[in-house]
């Protein structure tokens, strides 16, 4: 008889919810401190997500500024020319010819590459300093292409081409 009730206790512990309970709330009151802890856990990495992607987003404003701001590809190749035209004349050398070549797509990323080719009859010093500060200018430059011959040899001039582009990003309209 002891047996069958033993089974029976046993078997409504086991199967009983309510008499699990009443059994053992140290345990459940451990359980629910261990899924507190966890969603804690969760609550406060996503503060630190918002910190980082506030922070992303600043880094971003940050870099587009160093944009060309040219609404139009057109625009845009305007201000690599006076870029060009005031790296110029800071090292005296005059601009021969200018050519705005067409507008490159640069796909996935939603921004188009402007560049414009610039011949010019400067010294190898005029021809570094130009470089240099292109180099340093704060807007995102590079110089695509850079064809060097020499012209007078007594005057030590060299006959350049110099492609510089610039990177806009692209309108959405």
């Amino acid at each position: 008889m002891a047996l069958a009730v033993l089974l029976a206790l046993a078997m409504g512990y086991r199967f009983s919810p309510a008499l699990k309970d009443f059994f053992s709330p140290n345990q459940q009151i451990a359980l629910m401190e261990k899924r507190l802890q966890k969603y804690q856990e969760i609550v406060d990495s996503g503060k630190d997500l918002n910190d980082r992607l506030d922070s992303l987003n600043k880094k971003a404003q940050d870099l587009e500024s160093r944009l060309l701001e040219g609404k139009t590809p057109s625009l845009a190749a305007v201000e690599v020319q006076n870029i060009m035209q005031q790296a110029a004349a800071k090292s005296a050398v005059q601009i021969s010819s200018v050519r705005v070549l067409s507008d490159k797509k640069l796909e996935p990323y939603g921004y188009i590459l402007v560049p414009v080719e610039f011949q010019m009859l400067p010294t190898i010093r005029q021809l570094k300093e130009i470089l240099y500060q292109l180099e340093a200018y704060h807007k995102y430059l590079t110089v695509e292409k850079l064809v060097v011959q020499e012209y007078n040899k007594r005057d030590r001039q060299l006959r350049c081409a110099i492609t510089l582009a610039g990177v806009m990003k692209r309108n959405e309209n």
